[in-house]
């Protein structure tokens, strides 16, 4: 289904969904997604929301082209944007 409106996409998409997608654009500060089944959506995860490790060992970001597996953590009804969370917050010091 292509064309989703903002509503149905926060339908799909609920805080705490699991999501995943391929890195299509890559910024300093973090990565847009193009999550599977859904180009239509904005999927953006920052510097500070990826930490596939579960401790924070480096600054580093996935590539273009990476595919990557996270949870909806915001949604951004100004940007009309999902907010995607890749591991624990780096403040959780847990395991």
């Amino acid at each position: 289904m292509t064309g989703k409106t903002w509503g149905e996409i926060k339908s799909t998409y609920p805080i705490g969904a699991r999501v995943t997608g391929a890195v299509k654009v890559k910024f300093q500060h973090g990565v847009f997604l193009e999550l599977d089944g859904a180009p239509e959506v904005r999927a953006f995860v920052d510097l500070l929301s990826y930490n596939p490790n579960g401790a924070m060992q480096g600054f580093g970001l996935p590539e273009v082209g990476e595919i990557i597996t996270g949870v909806v953590a915001e949604l951004v009804d100004r940007d009309q944007q999902l907010r995607i969370r890749v591991g624990a917050p780096f403040w959780e010091n847990s395991d």
